[in-house]
């Protein structure tokens, strides 16, 4: 018999199959434990490789254009989260934490567990990036980054001109695709795989 522990209140629950579309909930406090759908490694693999292409200049290209007082001011991503280390270094530290490096890993982590599936291999270092994996999930806040950023774009706007870069259509189609990575992935499905299941 198989048995799967809530995260949320501990319960150990019998583990079954479901159906594609329908979540397992724990009988105690309801909180979703698995999801029953197809994970698709292929799928995965592709989406977690441009996801790691589109992060290079998303991080790196400036964002937004800033025009006050005859200046204009350029910013990146990683410039932004630099500036905070003297005022604030442990925002700093969250903000390069939670939107540049969290995200990076999740991808390299998802690209590295769905290329051992599809090349039928099982190395040792599987399990603790599969670990890990379910680790980043829960710390890549892209969005709350981007949701910040069009708040403080907003507040800007009434002082200064503004000119939007290359660099924000990259962080865009970044967010998109890590969206679209983390509703694909099912821990499980790994699991299964690197347990011979």
């Amino acid at each position: 018999m198989k048995t799967i522990i809530c995260a949320h209140c501990d319960l150990v629950t019998e583990y079954s199959a479901i159906e594609s579309g329908y979540v397992a909930k724990c009988s105690r406090c309801q909180h979703p434990l698995y999801k029953g759908k197809q994970c698709n490694e292929y799928r995965i693999f592709a989406l977690s490789l441009a996801t790691l292409l589109v992060s290079a200049p998303a991080f790196t290209l400036s964002l937004v254009s800033v025009y006050l007082l005859g200046i204009t001011e350029q910013t990146t991503l990683i410039q932004g989260a630099i500036l905070l280390i003297d005022s604030a270094p442990i925002v700093a530290f969250v903000v390069l934490f939670c939107s540049i490096v969290a995200p990076t890993l999740l991808a390299a982590c998802m690209c590295f567990s769905s290329s051992c599936m599809l090349l039928k291999k099982r190395p040792s270092l599987l399990s603790p990036v599969l670990k890990l994996t379910r680790l980043l999930t829960h710390w890549s806040m892209l969005e709350v980054y981007l949701v910040s950023f069009m708040v403080a774009v907003f507040k800007l706007n009434a002082y200064a001109d503004l000119y939007y870069n290359s660099g924000l259509y990259f962080l865009v189609a970044l967010l998109i695709l890590n969206m679209s990575m983390l509703s694909e992935y099912e821990n499980a499905h790994f699991w299964k795989y690197l347990h011979h299941e």
